[in-house]
């Protein structure tokens, strides 16, 4: 169940992309908007700290929240080293979708997932490829689990080069706030090998990310396999001065 402020967040975001306001516009004044949702100002003040830390307001005590931006700018930027080469895993990579189909998450494998036995996901299989070189071989293989209920963005795969959870916001006017991602060290089982072009127990990157809303809730997870043999990991955090 989503929370009241996850709501007024919601509707806030909506006024914003809807245009009522404007970037450097001032938001109501807070006891107006507990008049205008009903609710407490404590509720208001979660839901704007939100809104501030999506980068769509400033706020600073005894001022107006004003608007900064009137869309959520993109989440990260997702750069891999393969061949020696440095690429965006949404950039200059292309996407092969190999199958779409209903996935049910069982107990064992709800782990791997959101911890939610029985909850219905749309599963889709595909490898990424290099642009910048001339192989066929892939460089990851991925499968997306898209919750059931933002499954209809599976049709839109196929011909879509960015990452899909801007198909999920897209189309159900979702907000993605946060992704948790986590990499382990792995081997390649057969058929894994065989999806890469690669030698069975060959050691791989699995990276897991898990995609979610404002409200919570997991919309997505990717879950993908890099061989060492073509892949590295490279990251760099820029400090905010």
């Amino acid at each position: 169940m989503k929370r009241r402020s996850d709501e007024v967040a919601q509707h806030m975001i909506e006024a914003m992309t809807g245009g009522t306001y404007a970037v450097g516009d001032a938001l109501p004044p807070e006891s107006e908007l507990c008049r205008q949702f009903g609710v407490s100002r404590a509720t208001v003040r979660t839901a704007l700290a939100q809104l501030q830390a999506l980068g769509l307001v400033n706020r600073h005590q005894g001022a107006a929240t004003r608007v900064l931006a009137t869309e959520v700018a993109p989440l990260y930027v997702h750069t891999m080293r393969a061949s020696g080469d440095l690429m965006q895993f949404a950039g200059p990579t292309t996407r092969t979708v190999h199958g779409i189909e209903p996935f049910i998450a069982d107990e064992a494998f709800a782990r791997e997932l959101d911890n939610r036995p029985g909850r219905r996901w749309v599963r889709i299989g595909q490898t990424r490829h290099e642009t910048a070189r001339d192989t066929t071989r892939p460089v990851a293989w991925t499968d997306v689990y898209v919750a059931a209920e933002y499954g209809d963005i599976a049709e839109e795969v196929p011909g879509f080069g960015d990452l899909v959870y801007k198909l999920v916001e897209k189309r159900h006017n979702v907000i993605i706030k946060e992704i948790r991602q986590t990499i382990v060290a792995t081997t390649l089982s057969p058929t894994a090998a065989a999806r890469l072009d690669a030698a069975p127990g060959e050691s791989a990157l699995k990276l897991t990310r898990r995609y979610f809303s404002i409200d919570d809730g997991c919309a997505l997870v990717a879950i993908s396999l890099l061989p060492s043999s073509v892949f590295s990991y490279d990251i760099t955090l820029t400090r905010q001065v």
